[in-house]
C-alpha cells in the first residue's frame, strides 16, 4: 500500500473521467436531442459521483477497523508476552535482522504481503533501540544472560561497519554488569563473526565453516555499455578523487580512487582484525599470518586456533544454555526474544523536554522521498524546521548522518535549517554513522560540535555535474527531436542532444563554483584556513582516524556520545528525554500520517523504491541504475560517493 501511488492512480482516474466528461458534453450539444440527452446524463453522473462516494467511504472505513483490529491485536501479543517474562530468563538476540540507524516505518504493503503470501522479511531494528534495550537488560534481574545467534540480512545503507560497533560496545557494556554473552554460529559472515568473537563462550556447529578472506569493493563499470547503446554522458567536476563519475565514464578504477579506496580497506581489515585479536586474545601477527595462506576454516580449525570455543549441535547449546538460566519444558530454557523485549519501553512523554535525533539515512535526493535507501533534502529540512520553532519541547538537536551524499540541492535545503536553527539558539550536535561522505559531509559543516568513529568514512569534498543526453539512442529508434528557442543554450540541460563546448564551460564554472562553495562551508565550520582544506579536499575520502587528524571531526563518539553531549550545551535542569525522526510508527501514527499527508501527496516526489536482492550481477546493475535514478538535483550537480555500500568491504 502505498498513498503516493494510491493518489496518483486516484488523480488519474478523475482526469480521464474529466476528459470524457468534455467529450461527451461536447458532442452532446452537437447533437438535435442535446438538452434531453443532458438531463439523461446529468441523472448518469449524480449516480456514478455516489456511487463513487460510498466506496471511498466503504474503504476508509475498512482501513481504519482493519488497523483498529491489528493494534488491538498486537496489544494482546505484548500483554501475553510481558506475563510470559520470567526470572532467570535468556534474552535471544537473532542476528538475522538489518540494523539501521533509523528507525523503521510501518508499511501496510509489507503485512498484506506476509499475510496474503506467507512471505516476511527479516526484521528491522535500529541501533538505538537496541542499546537502550542491551542497557535495561544489563540492569534487569529477570535477564541472566544472552543468547546470539543467525547472521545479519543487510539491506539498503543497514549494518554498517561504524553501526557494528556500537553495537559491540553495548554488548561490551552488558558483559561489565558481570552477565555472560553465549554465542551459537553456523555459517558466520565476516561481519556476523565480529560480534560473535565478543561471546564469553562462542559454539559453532560442527557442520559448518568459518571464511576469513579480507576484504574487497567491487563496482561495476557502464562506460561501454552506454557507448554501445548510444547514451552520451558528459561531465563536468572537480576533485582529483572525484571518483563519482568513473562507474558511468570507464572501464575500470582510475589510479587515485584505486589507491584511496585500497587504503580504506586495509585500514577497516587491520581494524577488524585487531579487535578479533583482542577478543579472543590471540596475536594479531600470528592470526593474520594464518588467514594469509589459510582463511577457509573448518570448525576444528576454528577452535585450535582459538576463535570459536566449542564445537555444539544446537541441542547441545541448549543444553548448556539450561543450566545458565531457567529450564522449561518446551523450549529447554525460560527465553524471551528482542522483539518482546523492545515492546516494554515505556511510553514517551509527548509535553516534556526533549533532545529531538533526526536521522539522515541514504542517498540524499531533491524532494521528500524516505525509505532508507534515499532521503530527501526537503523532508528533512521540514522535521528539523518544526524542531526549530517548538523550542518549549526541543532543548537540542542530534543529526545521525549515515549518507554517502547525493544533490546539492537537497544538501543544500538540510544545511539552511540547520544554520537556522543554531541562530535561533537551538545547540546541533552532528553523529557520523558508517558514512558522512560529500553531502553528507556538506550537511554537516554547521554544528556545536561533530562526532564520529574510528572507521567512519568522511570527507570527498568535492563536487561533480552529469548530463546525459539520448540523441543517438532515440536515432537508433528513428526517433527525431526539434525544438523551437529564443536562445542558443535554452535547451542546455535536456536530454535531447549533447552540450557544445562553449555549454560545458558554463557548466564547468557554475560546478566550480559549488566547489568553492563547499570549501568555505568546511573552512567556516571547521575554523580553517580556506588554503588547508583544499589540500585535504578535491574528493578525497578518509577514515575517521585520519579525519580526525585533519580537523574534520572533532571527536570519536557514537550516537549516545552525541546524545549526551547535546544534552550539556541544552543546559537544561530537567531530564532530557529523546525522540526520534522518524518517529516508531504503529498502526495509529500510520493512520495519522496517510490523512496528514495524503493532500501533500499529490504533489510530493514519489519515493523510490530499494532495488530487490537478486544474483550478484543482477544487484550490482540494479544498485548503479538506482544511484541514477536518485540523482534529481535541478541542476545536475552532486556531492556524491556512489562506490559506497552500506557494508563497504563486506
Amino acid at each position: 500500500f502505498s498513498s503516493t501511488d494510491k493518489f496518483s492512480e486516484l488523480i488519474a482516474y478523475v482526469t480521464c473521467f474529466v476528459f470524457a466528461f468534455r467529450q461527451s458534453f461536447s458532442s452532446t450539444f452537437a447533437s438535435e436531442n442535446g438538452l434531453l440527452v443532458c438531463l439523461q446524463m446529468k441523472s448518469f453522473f449524480k449516480d456514478v459521483f455516489r456511487r463513487l462516494a460510498v466506496t471511498l467511504v466503504s474503504a476508509l472505513v475498512f482501513a481504519v477497523f482493519s488497523i483498529a483490529l491489528f493494534a488491538w491485536f498486537t496489544s494482546k501479543v505484548v500483554e501475553q508476552s510481558e506475563a510470559q517474562f520470567a526470572d532467570e530468563s535468556i534474552l535471544v538476540i537473532d542476528l538475522t535482522m538489518n540494523l539501521t540507524d533509523r528507525p523503521d516505518d510501518f508499511r501496510l504493503d509489507d503485512l498484506t504481503r506476509e499475510i496474503l503470501t506467507d512471505e516476511s522479511l527479516p526484521p528491522q531494528f535500529h541501533l538505538l533501540e537496541v542499546l537502550q534495550a542491551l542497557e535495561r537488560a544489563g540492569n534487569d534481574k529477570r535477564i541472566e544472560a544472552i543468547l546470539l545467534k543467525g547472521s545479519f540480512r543487510p539491506s539498503g545503507y543497514g549494518c554498517g561497519y561504524q553501526a557494528i560497533g556500537e553495537l559491540m560496545r553495548g554488548f561490551s557494556r552488558f558483559q561489565e554488569t558481570g552477565k555472560k554473552i553465549v554465542g551459537y554460529a553456523h555459517t558466520p559472515s565476516k561481519l556476523d563473526y565480529l560480534v560473535y568473537s565478543l561471546c564469553d563462550e562462542l559454539h559453532m556447529d560442527p557442520s559448518g565453516t568459518l571464511l576469513l578472506n579480507g576484504l574487497a569493493s567491487e563496482e561495476i563499470f557502464l562506460a561501454d555499455t552506454l557507448e554501445k547503446y548510444g547514451v552520451g554522458l558528459q561531465v563536468a567536476r572537480v576533485g582529483e578523487f572525484k571518483g563519482a563519475v568513473e562507474p558511468f565514464t570507464a572501464t575500470g578504477f582510475s589510479e587515485e580512487n584505486r589507491m584511496q579506496i585500497r587504503r580504506l580497506l586495509d585500514l577497516r581489515w587491520t581494524h577488524y582484525l585487531q579487535t578479533v585479536s583482542r577478543l579472543r586474545d590471540l596475536a594479531f601477527e600470528e592470526l593474520s599470518q594464518t588467514l594469509s595462506s589459510d582463511f577457509f576454516l573448518q570448525p576444528r580449525q576454528a577452535e585450535e586456533l582459538g576463535l570459536v570455543d566449542a564445537l555444539s549441535t544446537y541441542g547441545e547449546l541448549i543444553d548448556r544454555i539450561s543450566e545458565i538460566g531457567e529450564e522449561d519444558a518446551d523450549d529447554g530454557f525460560v527465553q524471551i526474544g528482542l522483539m518482546e523485549y523492545l515492546t516494554q519501553n515505556e511510553t514517551l512523554d509527548k509535553e516534556s523536554p526533549k533532545v529531538a535525533v533526526v536521522y539522515v539515512e541514504g542517498a540524499i535526493v531533491d524532494g521528500w522521498a524516505d525509505d532508507g535507501a534515499s532521503i530527501g533534502g526537503s523532508r528533512i529540512a521540514d522535521r528539523i524546521r518544526k524542531i526549530r520553532t517548538d523550542s518549549d519541547q526541543y532543548k537540542a538537536l542530534v543529526l545521525r548522518v549515515n549518507s554517502p551524499g547525493g544533490s546539492v540541492s537537497g544538501s543544500d535545503a538540510i544545511l539552511a535549517e540547520i544554520s537556522r536553527a543554531r541562530a535561533e539558539g537551538l545547540p546541533v550536535v552532528v553523529s557520523m554513522g558508517s558514512v558522512a561522505a560529500s553531502g553528507g559531509y556538506w550537511i554537516s559543516t554547521d554544528c556545536d560540535a561533530l562526532f564520529a568513529g574510528e572507521q567512519t568514512i568522511t570527507g570527498s569534498i568535492g563536487v561533480f555535474g552529469l548530463f546525459p543526453n539520448f540523441r543517438e539512442l532515440s536515432g537508433n529508434f528513428g526517433l527525431r527531436w526539434d525544438v523551437v528557442k529564443t536562445h542558443p543554450s535554452a535547451d542546455a540541460l535536456s536530454f535531447s542532444r549533447p552540450k557544445s563546448a562553449e555549454e560545458m564551460k558554463v557548466l564547468q564554472r557554475h560546478v566550480e563554483g559549488i566547489y568553492d562553495r563547499f570549501v568555505g562551508l568546511v573552512a567556516e565550520g571547521r575554523e580553517m584556513d580556506e588554503s588547508e582544506v583544499r589540500r585535504i579536499a578535491e574528493g578525497r575520502v578518509w577514515m575517521g582516524s585520519d579525519a580526525k587528524k585533519r580537523k574534520l571531526v572533532d571527536e570519536f563518539g557514537g550516537l549516545e556520545q552525541a546524545i549526551a553531549h547535546a544534552k550539556e550545551l541544552a543546559d537544561s535542569e530537567e531530564d532530557l528525554k529523546i525522540e526520534e525522526f522518524p518517529k516508531i510508527e504503529n498502526p495509529y501514527d500510520f493512520l495519522g500520517d496517510l490523512m496528514e499527508v495524503g493532500a501533500r501527496s499529490l504533489f510530493a516526489d514519489s519515493v523510490i523504491e530499494e532495488p530487490m536482492e537478486a544474483a550478484h550481477l543482477r544487484n550490482q546493475l540494479m544498485e548503479i541504475l538506482s544511484c541514477l535514478a536518485r540523482m534529481n538535483d535541478p541542476r545536475g550537480v552532486y556531492g556524491l560517493l556512489p562506490w559506497y555500500r552500506g557494508c563497504f568491504g563486506f
